[in-house]
């Protein structure tokens, strides 16, 4: 039982040493999403930035030095797009909204906070989030991930898919009409060539009573008559 239980003890203190989060997040393209991050140790004078693993060095998203946001470093594929979600940061709070979200934006992002150990300073990630940024009627935007996903969760997708399936019953519906007309007009084709037929037959039988009335109505000729 020891034996069994050690790896996840060790999985839970390893966690609860390094107070890192770990999310992965799905959102549709479009969409603003939330990129989660807390520390209840965090004050006015603490120093705190969100990075994306794949940026230059000196680039981010956001930092927050000095009681105030700073945007001097910031990636110009995020200018007008991420701010704090909460402006005073209050109970820990330090996610950011990153809006109108593309596929380009899919990636590794780190919220690290400034940590003081003597004179040695770090900026220590706190928070890692995997966010996957799916194209426009992609079946992956009904879903949000973890917490913290895209603010429309699944709602877009649900809509999509209804849509979806109308198309496919009006297109069922438009078939078996169509099937439904061209019987109709063959019924019709073969009632009309029958009356006709029945017609013509009818006129054919009266041709032929009023030639036996004509030959009652006038009989032939004694052949002596003819002869005189």
């Amino acid at each position: 039982m020891w034996i069994l239980g050690s790896p996840l003890f060790l999985v839970l203190v390893g966690s609860s040493v390094s107070g890192t989060s770990d999310l992965n997040i799905t959102a549709g393209s479009g969409e603003n999403v939330t990129l989660r991050c807390e520390d209840p140790n965090i004050n006015q004078d603490s120093s705190l930035e969100w990075n994306r693993t794949d940026l230059e060095k000196e680039k981010h998203l956001l930092s927050f030095r000095s009681r105030g946001v700073n945007l001097d470093h910031q990636d110009e594929s995020f200018q007008n797009r991420v701010s704090l979600k909460n402006s005073r940061m209050k109970d820990g709070d330090l996610s950011v909204v990153l809006e109108n979200v593309k596929i380009n934006d899919s990636g590794t992002y780190e919220c690290r906070i400034l940590q003081k150990n003597g004179s040695h300073r770090e900026m220590v990630p706190i928070s890692i989030i995997h966010l996957l940024v799916s194209p426009p009627g992609d079946e992956r935007q009904q879903g949000g991930g973890q917490d913290g996903g895209g603010d429309k969760g699944g709602l877009g997708g649900g809509q999509e898919e209804k849509g979806t399936s109308q198309g496919v019953f009006v297109g069922v519906v438009l078939a078996v009409l169509a099937v439904v007309v061209v019987v109709v007009v063959v019924v019709v084709l073969r009632i009309l060539k029958k009356k006709k037929g029945s017609t013509q037959s009818s006129d054919n039988h009266q041709d032929v009573e009023l030639d036996l009335l004509d030959m009652n109505s006038n009989p032939e000729r004694n052949p002596a008559d003819s002869a005189a």
